[in-house]
């Protein structure tokens, strides 16, 4: 070996990093566990570095340089290996790459079995697929649980599908949960995009134990069946004419209510009656008489809506004429009542009206007339010109 060679390798054993070639994997292990003392370890802007040895952790540096003793990185100080004088530190070193991978998004696709169209409670199996961007938030979670201490460099593959294994998971739960929320149909779940992604986003996948988070949602899409999709069209336009159906009706019955129109229908009726009559009334006699009926009916009806409560109202109006008192006191008439309104004096009740017998003129106040028997239903009050027959007068005094 050259000494330009033995240079070489001493420079590399001096200093520790992730070659270039293998920045695109999110864990990368250097492969020399011996560390001379004072190396230089890089860690670059988007990873760390985390020690491990006999299997636990011994701590992780953030990005820059760093010199490889127990001053620069405290945590080392107990592990250093006195065998070999202090001078050589026995240490697995990884690298983990914490920023988005944008550029290697992971895919996803998953067939959502039973869910339940709202409105039409049909049951339809839409597919969903599309890619999400992830990121490391916790180098030591991910070593630990997932990809454990015996790293590949093609472990990025089991790592992103374990990720999309949970995404589809979470996908199952998380639309219908959606749909059912906003009471959208599976047809209109174009409209939903922004609110499902803000729900996966927040509940899909957790994958805080193992130190990962989705950082972005790139796309998604979802489709459905064509038989379904045509299935489920027939079945909402049946509900939307339903739902037609069911507001003319209820306008229909708000118009029939209203007494403004009920009086406008009767009068169009009694109309269309008259003009059927003017132009002979459909076929014959019993065309005419047909249309008659329906006339007077509409009449009747017409009457009933709008004379009957002119009646009414006429009926609780004060009777006028009535006959008047005369007052004892002042001789002014009154209107009734039981005080003169001229003078205040009190009044006499007025004389009930008298009948007479029809046939011998007594006045009658039982069932048969006292002077001649006559019933008293022949009884009725006197002609004006009768009067009752006059008291005699007295005889006059002798002298």
């Amino acid at each position: 070996m050259g000494l330009l060679e033995f240079v070489k390798n001493g420079v590399r054993q001096m200093m520790i990093a992730r070659p270039e070639n293998m920045h695109h994997l999110i864990v990368y292990k250097h492969p020399d566990r011996s560390v001379p003392m004072y190396t230089q370890l890089t860690v670059k802007s988007d990873e760390w570095a985390v020690f491990f040895r006999d299997g636990q952790l011994m701590g992780t540096v953030g990005a820059g340089r760093h010199t490889i003793d127990g001053q620069n990185i405290p945590f080392l100080k107990n592990w250093i290996d006195s065998a070999t004088g202090g001078n050589v530190l026995l240490a697995e070193i990884f690298f983990v790459r914490n920023q988005p991978l944008r550029n290697s998004p992971v895919k996803f696709g998953a067939k959502l079995g039973g869910m339940v169209d709202p409105g039409t409670e049909l049951s339809c199996s839409p597919r969903i697929f599309g890619s999400f961007v992830i990121q490391v938030v916790h180098p030591v979670k991910l070593i630990l649980g997932l990809t454990g201490q015996s790293i590949q460099p093609h472990d990025n593959d089991a790592m992103l599908e374990y990720a999309s294994k949970l995404f589809n998971k979470g996908c199952r739960s998380v639309i219908p949960a959606v749909i059912g929320s906003k009471n959208e149909s599976v047809l209109n779940i174009s409209a939903l995009h922004d609110d499902l992604e803000e729900a996966f986003m927040a509940r899909v996948p957790d994958l805080d134990d193992v130190g990962l988070k989705i950082d972005k949602l790139v796309d998604f899409t979802v489709t459905l069946d064509p038989a379904e999709k045509k299935e489920l069209r027939d079945a909402w336009n049946m509900v939307g004419k339903a739902k037609l159906k069911a507001k003319a009706m209820k306008a229909e019955i708000s118009v029939a209510e209203n007494p403004a129109y009920m009086r406008y229908a009767q009068g169009q009726a009694m109309l269309g009656a008259g003009e059927g009559l003017a132009k002979g009334g459909g076929s014959g006699v019993a065309g005419l008489g047909a249309e008659m009926a329906v006339g007077v009916g509409m009449a009747q009806m017409f009457q009933q809506g709008m004379v009957q409560p002119q009646m009414q109202h006429q009926a609780v109006q004060p009777a006028a004429g009535a006959a008047g008192v005369k007052c004892n006191g002042c001789g002014s008439q009154s209107g009734g009542g039981k005080f003169c309104a001229n003078c205040g004096g009190p009044l006499a009740p007025p004389k009930p009206v008298s009948s007479f017998c029809s046939n011998c003129g007594t006045q009658v106040s039982g069932k048969f007339c006292a002077g001649c028997g006559t019933p008293a239903g022949a009884a009725a009050a006197p002609p004006a010109a009768a009067a009752p027959p006059a008291a005699a007068a007295p005889p006059a005094s002798g002298g």
